[in-house]
């Protein structure tokens, strides 16, 4: 994602909890969900920001809750920490963030979304008296973006078809890349041996840039395909073809409401409007709602009570 909405910058700067203590330290005055008010956080960047403030908006027009708002509180270490001690109540995080990166830090890739969302479901239930709330369909995953014309003259739809194309000798173009995907073993080392062309990978031009930049050099053919993340806005604005992971390589992001039990049980009345939030958001529809924001400039609270309200949900 561009910018400010990059999901992998956000866990970059996960470990930096300097934060987190000067709000403990304003936070334990007030208490969490049990002491009668309920805090909602988020990570800081668009889709997290919204999804914050679907869970602040929702909650104020069906629910009774005297609520907090700390949408943009750092990173997912700082959430989950702050979730964990009941410094906050409640924050959305991706199932293959939660299975990879927090403890106990999985190193198997689970590709189907509900075997994993129901693994980090019970663990987090046993562990850390944290539960999920129902998730979205929608995947911010890694993903190989094409350009439209090179993608419609090489016929390249899916990564099998980009494996065949580049194991074929058709190597003669420029891929971008971030130096961060270049050497993860779930970015391109791991895509070319699952795909079988980890042969062929040196014999392509391979740039690194910025997260944030492949976007436009793919959409303005400068590379033929580029990595970047399912859900960003960027997709749309220079009308990108994204490969199909047809073999189901990349790790499912999938975010969910995790809630504090203890918060839970002393405020039922939170589960129904968060759970009704997930199921209607859709790829395509959280595309458009980043792009508002980050594209368009919107105010991320007056777009995401927007979507409620479109969406019957408010």
């Amino acid at each position: 994602m561009s910018g400010g909405i990059t999901r992998r910058n956000a866990l970059k700067g996960a470990a930096g909890l300097a934060g987190i203590g000067s709000l403990a330290g304003c936070m334990s005055i007030i208490g969490g969900g049990s002491g009668g008010q309920v805090i909602v956080s988020s990570k800081q960047f668009t889709e997290q920001d919204l999804l914050g403030y679907m869970t602040y908006e929702t909650l104020t027009s069906n629910t009774d809750l005297n609520l907090k708002d700390q949408v943009g509180l750092g990173g997912t270490t700082t959430n989950f920490k702050a979730l964990k001690e009941g410094q906050v109540d409640v924050y959305w995080e991706y199932t293959g963030t939660a299975w990879s990166v927090l403890p106990p830090k999985h190193d198997t890739v689970i590709t189907d979304p509900q075997k994993i969302y129901q693994k980090v479901k019970s663990e987090f239930e046993d562990k850390y008296g944290l539960t999920l709330l129902s998730r979205a369909p929608f995947n911010n995953t890694y993903v190989l973006l094409a350009n439209k014309d090179w993608a419609k003259q090489s016929g390249v739809k899916t990564l099998s078809d980009f494996a065949s194309y580049v194991n074929g000798g058709n190597t003669d173009f420029t891929v971008v890349m971030d130096a961060e995907f270049q050497d993860r073993a779930d970015g391109w080392p791991g895509l070319a041996k699952h795909y079988g062309f980890a042969d062929s990978k040196s014999d392509m031009n391979i740039k690194n840039v910025g997260a944030g930049l492949t976007y436009q050099i793919v959409g303005q053919g400068e590379a033929a395909v580029g990595m970047g993340f399912n859900t960003n806005p960027k997709i749309v604005k220079f009308d990108l073809d994204v490969l199909d992971d047809d073999k189901k390589f990349f790790p499912v992001y999938n975010p969910a409401p995790v809630v504090n039990q203890d918060t839970l049980d002393s405020n039922p009345s939170m589960k129904a409007p968060l759970d009704a939030i997930g199921p209607k958001l859709s790829t395509e529809k959280i595309r458009s709602l980043n792009k508002r924001v980050s594209i368009g400039g919107e105010d991320a609270k007056a777009v995401a009570k927007d979507f409620l309200s479109n969406a019957g949900l408010i």
